[in-house]
């Protein structure tokens, strides 16, 4: 149903931007890496525990893309 989602370098660089930011002492690839992991895993236990809500998720997040 979904598209596996692969992390890359303009997704890890844009979390360093925002960990600039928001949360200085951590704005690092390491953590960026495992900031991108946790929401990854949070997103999936969202889809496995509220299916509609995912759904919603998801088209908000395609509609985003097509804008950008």
């Amino acid at each position: 149903m979904y598209d596996e989602y692969h992390k890359s370098e303009e997704d890890i660089q844009a979390v360093i931007r925002y960990m600039e930011i928001h949360d200085p002492k951590n704005a690092n690839r390491d953590y960026a890496i495992q900031f991108i992991d946790s929401m990854e895993g949070f997103g999936s236990e969202i889809a496995r525990s509220d299916e509609a809500l995912a759904e919603a998720v998801k088209k908000s997040l395609d509609a985003k893309k097509k804008k950008n």
